[in-house]
């Protein structure tokens, strides 16, 4: 069994009174109390020696019989060393009655340091500490159209509950904005707690599905409305979805490519907020990908007796500019 040396335990020379005894062994009492370091192996360890020194050192006449054989103390013990109390499952009634300690011990320090709460249900520490259950996570895939006008979601997830596995079966509600990233909380729905422990919670991942036509840009939804030349030059109607519905949009003459019409109010609404978004349609011309010749020659006679188109003539004058700068 190795030798002790309770003073180098306590942090304190062998001269020292008993009154620095006993505020080095507060300070770290303090310091390694399993209620100030729940589930740390290590402080509990150091707790018991620091404990165990005190005991030890306390008193007058077990402090004289350790000093007089040096680290080994007291010759009672197994092959002449100290045996002390064991603090092996933290029974601090051990520190009472039944030993031939002083009146002031380790456990009386106790009531000066953490309190009469502790004095008065001195066996409250024997059960092991309680422990908060684990948090859980859930990826809970949400459209376009659910998330802008909100829904209930059902989920299915297997926790622990008292030690043993649980299906859960829940339903969650997906207020109407959501985007992707965003966590739902439900309160207790975790892991159960170990000892009489609060149960975890429940984290909802929120994943917004992927749409055929619309991409989210903040509140505001854009969608790439596809014209083909004809269209654009001579204008039409062409009716669009939205994330509630349908609407109706009215494409003027000579629209350009890149030009946006803004639907007000058809976007998402802003979580815990009145604020709506809008949705936009960007402009795409499409051009026929097989013309006969006679339709190409038919197009050739048809712009050569127009306007230039405007970004073609402005183009055009830049690119003389540029020209004549060159020379």
């Amino acid at each position: 069994m190795p030798k002790k040396d309770f003073y180098a335990t306590l942090g304190v020379p062998r001269n020292s009174t008993a009154e620095e005894i006993k505020k080095a062994y507060r300070k770290l009492a303090m310091q390694f109390h399993p209620d100030k370091n729940p589930g740390d192996k290590v402080a509990e360890d150091k707790f018991r020696e620091v404990s165990e020194a005190y005991e030890v050192l306390q008193d007058p006449k077990q402090r004289q019989a350790y000093d007089n054989f040096g680290h080994v103390g007291t010759p009672g013990g197994p092959q002449g060393y100290y045996t002390g109390p064991n603090y092996e499952d933290f029974d601090f009634d051990s520190f009472r009655g039944g030993r031939n300690y002083s009146t002031e011990s380790a456990y009386d320090l106790f009531n000066d340091i953490f309190g009469d709460a502790f004095a008065q249900n001195p066996k409250a520490r024997r059960g092991p500490l309680k422990s908060r259950g684990a948090d859980l996570r859930y990826n809970l895939a949400v459209s376009f159209e659910e998330a802008a006008r909100g829904c209930e979601k059902k989920v299915r997830f297997v926790r622990e509950r008292s030690g043993r596995e649980d299906t859960a079966n829940l339903s969650v509600t997906v207020p109407a904005g959501v985007n992707t990233g965003q966590r739902l909380k439900l309160k207790g729905e975790g892991d159960s707690g170990r000892n009489g422990g609060e149960s975890g919670d429940l984290y909802v991942i929120v994943n917004l599905l992927e749409h055929p036509l619309f991409r989210r840009q903040g509140l505001d939804v854009v969608v790439d409305l596809p014209l083909s030349f004809v269209d654009a030059i001579a204008g039409t109607e062409v009716e669009v979805p939205t994330l509630t519905g349908r609407a109706s949009v009215r494409v003027p003459q000579n629209t350009h490519p890149g030009q946006v019409f803004r639907l007000r109010g058809k976007g998402f609404t802003e979580l815990n907020s009145a604020r709506v978004g809008d949705m936009l349609l960007r402009v795409v011309i499409d051009i026929p990908a097989h013309l006969t010749p006679e339709q190409i020659e038919t197009l050739r006679k048809f712009t050569s007796g127009a306007d230039s188109t405007p970004l073609v003539k402005d183009f055009q004058d830049k690119v003389k500019k540029i020209f004549e700068g060159r020379k």
